[in-house]
């Protein structure tokens, strides 16, 4: 039996139009006419619009008016666009050696009275390519005057609704059965690379989506490393791996950090856990209404110097987590970095991590949760263990 049009949405569709109806507000009291809107993430919260096709030239238009949202999209996600989300105005490109887009969207514009409006474009996106902004520049010319969004849409995301939350509890769950399973499946021998299948295994397994990003098993040497890197290692009797990695749950993501040793501690990489842990704690408690990001970095920068790691702290600690889509499991911004304004309000959901890494010694330790700010104390969303992970 065919599915009827917005039969697959993620949430109540009386919740997408509240959406649109705080978007459209947003844009009548910045005095814009419409939004160009070619984030993915943009499209799943707004509409329930569900596609791996932003990787191609794929915009919505959103007039601030009570207008319907028009879709330009290719024919491969016509389908899903119909059924996923509560779009009814959807329009095909073709591919073709001459085809350009950005033509095809100045048309719906045309055809909404848009000539001389004020358009804002969402800019911080991995849907919108450098190319594809410049097809858009170079046709619209002075047509109609194309704005920075300054990041809209992900600003009215930042607080998830209560339905919200609980995919991220979901996701929380599924999140911590994984890296329970991950250190019991630990052991000299394997390769660092048969950990990760055990999470992908595992989440999976639970109903999660596919990470948007690889996950991050670093071991021996490279467990000082920041990002995932290629080719597999053993695990030796004396040993480490730093493992984070996101779980997405109907695109909602949370994310994990934890360190598992191998054979004898050395006392200088306990002190590391010591100082990470006591500062991750530290940094928690202050996850409350009317902290300031800015504030939450200066409690990490605090721990890690007064640790004696002063050279191993990062420029940022954490970021904000919630929907997102290949290549990143970061909801950014905001950050957690000096300075950053951004006021702890509840719903707000966040990454913590305290990474050091020790290029003379080799030494590596990382913890970090991501948890939710509530009325009162954070409710921490992905559990770790109580103590150090040592494999004898």
């Amino acid at each position: 039996m065919p599915l009827a049009p917005g039969s697959m949405l993620p949430f109540s569709r009386e919740e997408h139009l509240a959406r649109q109806a705080r978007l459209r507000a947003t844009l009548r009291e910045r005095g814009v006419d419409a939004m160009l809107v070619f984030s993915q993430e943009s499209l799943f919260w707004l509409t329930g619009y569900d596609s791996g096709g932003f990787v191609f030239f794929q915009c919505a238009v959103v007039t601030a008016d009570e207008r319907p949202i028009v879709l330009l999209t290719r024919r491969p996600d016509l389908f899903q666009a119909r059924m996923t989300s509560t779009i009814e105005d959807i329009r095909v490109w073709w591919d073709a050696d001459d085809a350009n887009p950005a033509q095809d969207l100045q048309a719906i514009l045309k055809e909404l009275g848009l000539k001389g409006a004020r358009v804002a474009i969402e800019l911080n996106t991995h849907g919108l390519t450098g190319w594809n902004l410049y097809r858009c520049q170079t046709t619209f010319g002075d047509w109609c005057r194309l704005e920075d969004d300054q990041h809209l849409i992900r600003k009215l995301r930042v607080v998830k609704s209560p339905a919200e939350i609980e995919v991220m509890r979901k996701a929380g769950k599924i999140c911590d059965r994984s890296l329970e399973r991950v250190i019991a499946a630990a052991r000299p021998g394997i390769l660092d690379s048969e950990l990760k299948a055990v999470y992908l295994a595992s989440i999976l397994g639970d109903g999660a989506d596919m990470p948007p990003n690889a996950p991050l098993f670093n071991s021996g040497e490279r467990a000082i490393y920041g990002r995932g890197v290629t080719n597999p290692r053993r695990l030796e009797a004396q040993d480490q791996i730093l493992v984070e990695y996101p779980v997405a749950y109907r695109h909602y993501n949370v994310k994990t950090e934890w360190m598992i040793l191998f054979g004898k501690v050395a006392d200088r990489q306990r002190h590391m856990y010591e100082v990470a842990r006591e500062t991750l704690v530290r940094m928690t408690d202050l996850a409350r209404p009317g902290t300031t990001l800015g504030e939450i970095f200066d409690c990490y920068a605090a721990g890690l110097d007064a640790g004696g790691y002063r050279a191993a702290r990062y420029g940022a600690t954490g970021y904000s987590v919630g929907v997102s889509y290949a290549p990143t499991s970061m909801d950014v911004p905001p950050m957690i970095y000096s300075g950053n304004a951004t006021v702890c309000e509840p719903g707000m959901t966040l990454f913590y991590h305290v990474m050091s890494g020790d290029a003379d010694s080799g030494y590596a330790m990382g913890v970090g949760h991501t948890l939710l700010v509530t009325d009162g104390a954070p409710e921490v969303l992905t559990w770790l263990p109580d103590d150090l992970t040592v494999v004898a």
